[in-house]
């Protein structure tokens, strides 16, 4: 049964990915990347509260300790960080380079889970974090050789940006393990609450500055986003779902290999479907590394 859960989140994460790198183009700026995931976030909202009235058998359950809160704030900021940053770094970068970034974030639950929870860090942990950072070296060297533009500083810091976003986020989730006995399905309502509320409200700082650039079509562009949101608001809630339900079943060196093992083959095969990316032997290699990354820090 585990296999069957990480199956359908993968079928959702990809789902995902793929509305993202659709919409990726006609959102230039970064106004419109955070009001389109803020709406997004606001349609999670209510899935989020059905699911806690399902698992809870009532909405008492939102009545949480002030650390679980603090944890969902923290894990609602990263949240709203790393969707930004990643559609806009894939909307001019290869998809496939974009999506390895996000696994150099494992280094921040690695020494933050060694600091406040005394987890230890292992050999096969920095072995595995220095063969992540070499993955990235190598598909940023794709990236150009596919006749994507050269990588700027700003382009990088993007993806450092998106990177650790994802590991804080990874983080917050064992923080809750360890410290919270709310129901997961809680959390997730919340996250999804403080990371609307914190798209809106950086939204309305920064569109001002940009509106003379986007002009007066964002409206019309999301408005002809819509159905990609709907599907990018529900894929993002089931994949987080099906993901909770399939590590009941499978330890966690298990899950994760698995989990990401599986959303780099599906990537590469998206990518050269639907995006015409080229797959070379350099892409090839970096995703080779990337997975041997992965199963050095959870298998060994």
């Amino acid at each position: 049964m585990g296999y069957l859960f990480v199956a359908l989140a993968l079928l959702c994460g990809i789902t995902k990915g793929f509305c993202g790198k659709k919409t990726s183009g006609l959102l230039s700026t970064f106004s419109s990347a955070m009001l389109f995931n803020a709406i997004r976030m606001l349609i999670c909202v209510p899935i989020g509260l059905l699911f806690v009235a399902i698992y809870t058998g009532s909405l008492a359950g939102l009545v949480i300790d002030g650390e679980t809160l603090l944890i969902s704030a923290v894990t609602g900021i990263s949240t709203s960080v790393f969707v930004v940053t990643w559609l806009v770094s894939v909307r001019t970068g290869a998809y496939m380079m974009v999506d390895i970034f996000p696994t150099l974030g494992v280094i921040i639950p690695v020494a933050a889970c060694r600091i406040f929870f005394g987890e230890p860090v292992r050999w096969n942990h920095l072995v595995g974090i220095l063969l992540l950072g070499a993955a990235a070296y190598i598909m940023c060297t794709y990236n150009q050789s596919i006749g994507k533009a050269k990588l700027s500083g700003g382009s990088l810091l993007l993806l450092t940006a998106c990177g650790c976003a994802n590991g804080l986020t990874s983080f917050c989730q064992k923080w809750f393990q360890y410290r919270s006995s709310t129901d997961a399905s809680v959390y997730n309502f919340y996250t999804y609450c403080f990371s609307a509320a914190t798209l809106l409200f950086c939204w309305m700082i920064v569109h001002k500055k940009q509106e003379q650039t986007e002009g007066t079509g964002v409206s019309s562009k999301l408005r002809s986003l819509g159905i990609y949101v709907g599907i990018m608001s529900l894929c993002i809630f089931l994949h987080s779902y099906f993901s909770t339900l399939a590590a009941a079943w499978l330890p966690s060196s298990q899950l994760y290999p698995l989990m990401q093992g599986g959303a780099l083959v599906l990537s590469l095969l998206m990518c050269a479907v639907f995006f015409g990316e080229k797959i070379t032997a350099r892409c090839l290699a970096g995703i080779a590394v990337a997975f041997g990354a992965l199963l050095c820090i959870n298998l060994l």
